[in-house]
């Protein structure tokens, strides 16, 4: 009867062990996976700016050329009236 419940209990013990190592690998492998993803995600961040740096020198010039059409506008448009 002591042999049986000692040999369950090692049996258990195994097993946990067993369970133990197994969560191990899984937090090295999880560890392994989001430094990856955090460099991913820094290459990202930095393609973005360059992306948005060169929207802005890209269409810039756009926005000035918009801005002078508008003073133009505004500059041509009167609301006075004038007598007939």
């Amino acid at each position: 009867m002591r042999y049986a419940k000692e040999n369950q209990v090692n049996n258990k013990n195994e097993e946990l062990q067993k369970q133990i190592e197994e969560g191990k690998r899984k937090v090295k492998k999880l560890k392994e996976q989001n430094l990856r993803l955090k460099d991913e995600v820094k290459s990202l961040w930095g393609m973005l700016d360059e992306l948005q740096e060169a929207d802005i020198k890209n269409w810039g010039h756009l926005m000035k050329e918009l801005e002078k059409k508008h003073v133009t506008k505004q500059l041509m448009t009167t609301t006075k009236k004038a007598d007939c």
